[in-house]
């Protein structure tokens, strides 16, 4: 089923060593991110090479996916691998980026100290001295089949799902997004 001559492995290798932006707009990494993340992954043991899917091409699925919104049938076709194998080893990628978490990410906690903006400026200091962020949400249109449309109907009668995000609101740094995608958050 999967015959073409132009195996996924070949498409990585000419997105990696060409323009750059063709990186980015694939990967919405530069290609030098690509290859740190790949060989980041491989040290801790999360990506190998198998015998039908290198550890660069596994990672590209991953991002192809997350990235473009690809389903996992335009994955199998594009790379040109079973579902079976899709599947497999994007979960296996998914939880290897998932381990980094406490690495990449650190939360605030009650001993941060008050941020600068604040302390330095009487109109803030007493009475937001202990904030750690702000919290915001936002509607983002969706997609939804029709015989559960109107469980993600909002007021304005359009389809959405919901994101919340927490952010250090004078450093611009969001530390926490959480997507809101179940029924009735909406209403």
């Amino acid at each position: 089923m999967y015959d073409r001559p132009y195996p996924g492995k070949l498409y990585i290798h000419e997105i990696l060593n060409g323009h750059d932006v063709r990186a980015y707009n694939c990967f919405r990494m530069p290609a030098q991110a690509f290859v740190g993340l790949r060989d980041l992954l491989a040290d801790r043991g999360v990506l190998k090479d198998t015998r039908y899917m290198p550890a660069a091409e596994q990672l590209a699925v991953f991002l192809r996916v997350i990235a473009q919104a690809d389903s996992y049938r335009s994955v199998c076709e594009f790379f040109q691998h079973s579902l079976e194998t899709v599947s497999r080893n994007f979960r296996q990628v998914l939880h290897g980026v998932l381990t980094l978490k406490d690495d990449f990410i650190v939360l605030p906690d009650s001993a941060t100290p008050c941020h600068p903006h604040i302390r330095n400026n009487a109109h803030f200091y007493p009475y937001f001295k202990d904030i750690l962020g702000a919290i915001d949400g936002t509607h983002i249109p969706a997609i939804v089949p029709v015989y559960k449309q109107n469980r993600y109907r909002n007021r304005k009668d359009f389809h959405i799902s919901e994101r919340y995000g927490l952010c250090i609101f004078f450093d611009r740094q969001f530390v926490y997004v959480a997507s809101c995608a179940w029924e009735g958050i909406c209403c």
